[in-house]
């Protein structure tokens, strides 16, 4: 079985027509509809939001010498 990947548009009447590669031979084949993908759906989310949403949650600062600790303590786990 050749699977290939197209585009195409459902008109007003519900009517998809495609025109597939002449490579493809005549007769009968399978045909699989992908709907309301997540660029459709409305529910994608932009970087401005993603940063919106960062901004949002709490922050927990660490000092220099937290930093040098984890680091320390991180490098020391590698032995």
């Amino acid at each position: 079985m050749q699977a290939i990947r197209l585009n195409a548009v459902v008109s007003d009447d519900h009517r998809l027509q495609i025109v597939v590669p002449e490579e493809i031979p005549v007769g009968e084949v399978e045909v699989i509809v992908l709907a309301g993908t997540q660029a459709t759906s409305g529910t994608k989310q932009t970087l401005d939001d993603l940063f919106a949403e960062l901004d949002r949650m709490p922050h927990k600062h660490l000092t220099r010498k937290e930093v040098d600790r984890y680091l320390a303590d991180e490098r020391a786990s590698w032995d």
